[in-house]
């Protein structure tokens, strides 16, 4: 009687809940978890829990993803027993739901997941520890970065950004290294906190990788840290054969204010991609030097209308620093 009188409280009709919940059924028995899930009411999260034992995969499901509103250690247990669900789409659901959690209690079922012999398992612990920011993940993520399966290290490497310790750095730069292009990219993206002279090294060995989304990743994190000693290395990447680098290397020598990029970034004002030529012309207004005008009066007549806004603007800049 106590159960139903909070459900009535919260305006649930818990008999018509409990009927179709007890429906042979089960795609009654999912709708009825689906509208508990949207009503929002926590009084909803123990039958949630319940119907991830529902015999089909399809209820199951339904309680997963309508648990990720409840962000405590009931849902977190349930849901961490659900990433080993026979079901790839309930565990699925699972990760998901786990991902939005942020209260620090969820964290224990997590961590007694990141060992697991299945290692999409592990790396669905990691993904939901991400945004858990707890110190307890430091160790075993260090541990996880010599993981066999790259995207245990990948998700272990996301769950050090969020932390953002220093004493990180050295082994998220030797996984700059890693076997697997993904790792690598990673590692550069959660080197962000770190300050410039300390990385420096990652940001150079990452311009020279094979793979041109890790390029990328360290041309943005060259910017991001405004890193002016990966400037040689920036101006190279301008004429990287993947033009999103090159971009990527020209809002960050602007970043830099790299004066000795002008050159390099105006041989790049006709290059066929427009959003690359809109780069240069920022680029070229940050760095806010009068040798940029010749580059930026012919960008200001570009076919594209937003390079020559952006052309213009730049123009402006550079002018009004000179008064």
């Amino acid at each position: 009687m106590a159960r139903d009188g909070i459900f009535e409280e919260q305006g649930i009709d818990l008999t018509d809940i409990a009927e179709r919940f007890g429906s042979e059924d089960a795609d009654e028995r999912r709708i009825a978890i689906m509208d508990l899930a949207e009503s929002g009411e926590p009084a909803g999260e123990a039958l949630l829990i319940q119907a991830l034992r529902d015999p089909h995969p399809g209820v199951r499901r339904a309680a997963a993803g309508g648990l990720e509103q409840f962000d405590g250690a009931p849902a977190a247990h349930a849901l961490a027993a659900a990433l080993l669900d026979a079901d790839a789409e309930v565990a699925a659901a699972a990760d998901a739901s786990l991902r939005q959690f942020r209260t620090p209690e969820t964290a224990p079922p997590l961590l007694a997941l990141v060992g697991h012999e299945r290692a999409a398992v592990r790396a669905a612990a990691w993904r939901g520890l991400r945004g858990l920011r707890v110190a307890a993940t430091l160790t075993p993520a260090l541990r996880a970065l010599e993981d066999e399966d790259a995207q245990v290290r990948r998700e272990a490497i996301g769950a050090l950004a969020y932390l953002k310790d220093e004493t990180t750095t050295p082994a998220l730069i030797h996984a700059v290294r890693d076997d697997h292009f993904d790792v690598r990219r990673a590692a550069l993206a959660a080197l962000a906190f770190a300050p410039a002279p300390a990385i420096l090294e990652a940001i150079l060995i990452g311009l020279d990788d094979s793979h041109w989304r890790v390029r990328e990743a360290a041309a943005v994190l060259a910017g991001k840290a405004r890193a002016t000693g990966a400037e040689a290395g920036l101006i190279q990447a301008l004429s990287d054969e993947s033009w999103q680098v090159a971009l990527e290397a020209a809002r960050s020598l602007g970043r830099t204010a790299a004066v000795g990029a002008i050159a390099a970034l105006g041989a790049l004002a006709t290059h066929a991609v427009s959003n690359l030529r809109k780069e240069v012309a920022a680029a070229l207004g940050e760095i806010r030097h009068a040798d940029a005008l010749p580059i930026l009066g012919r960008l200001a007549e570009d076919p594209d209308p937003d390079v020559r806004k952006i052309a213009r603007w730049s123009i402006h800049l550079i002018d009004s620093s000179a008064r």
